[in-house]
């Protein structure tokens, strides 16, 4: 095989050197990320650094609530429980220990307050003119008279052994007396007579009013 011209020789060397001169400028205006390595040199990889977005402040009325809550159930735990007022109950009636009995001012208020009913046994005309706030009319005088008691009973309903408290004017008055009698023999056995009448109600005080209605 004879030896390549020296025509040829020259004319790869030039081809060569032209290849070479067009991988370099190739390899200066490709970016970092592409440019070829050349041997000998040691290229350096520099690591991206990923930036997380921003997160966006959370509002506090968004942020959860369960820490809330166990503040406010701990607070309600040790907050100081205000104490219900006591319930005032109305003083028993006392116990029927015979069926007809006399009773004084105290007692007579008392009953009063309880909401025991009360029967003026005076004249109508005088119930008028002023009686114990409530009372009914049952003058024992009267020809009226049942109809007045069926009216109170229709009204309050009182059972045979419910106190029912009986005056007239006091001192020397038994109207009040027979109006218990009657009242004893129709079943009735806890009668309260109230021994000094309307003059001691209004002396005293206590609540009164007028016309022919309780």
């Amino acid at each position: 095989m004879s030896a390549p011209r020296p025509t040829t020789l020259l004319r790869l060397l030039a081809l060569a050197a032209l290849a070479g001169l067009a991988a370099l400028v190739s390899n200066r205006v490709a970016g970092p990320t592409r440019r070829l390595a050349w041997r000998g040199s040691v290229v350096v990889a520099v690591p991206t650094m990923i930036v997380p977005p921003a997160r966006e402040p959370v509002a506090p009325e968004l942020a959860p609530l369960a820490g809330r809550e166990n503040t406010e159930v701990r607070l309600k735990a040790v907050a100081p429980q205000t104490p219900a007022p006591a319930k005032q109950v109305a003083p028993a009636p006392p116990e029927a220990t015979v069926p007809i009995r006399e009773l004084g001012s105290a007692e007579a208020l008392a009953g009063f307050q309880a909401g025991w009913p009360f029967l003026d046994a005076r004249r109508s005309a005088e119930f008028a003119e002023g009686h114990v706030r409530g009372a009914f009319c049952t003058s024992v005088w009267e020809a009226d008279l049942e109809d007045r008691l069926i009216d109170f009973k229709a009204a309050r309903h009182p059972g045979p052994g419910d106190p029912i408290v009986i005056y007239c004017s006091g001192g020397d008055c038994h109207d009040s007396h027979l109006l218990a009698e009657k009242l004893l023999a129709q079943g009735y056995f806890h009668l309260l007579i109230y021994r000094d009448g309307y003059p001691d109600w209004v002396a005293l005080g206590r609540p009164t009013a007028k016309g022919a209605q309780p």
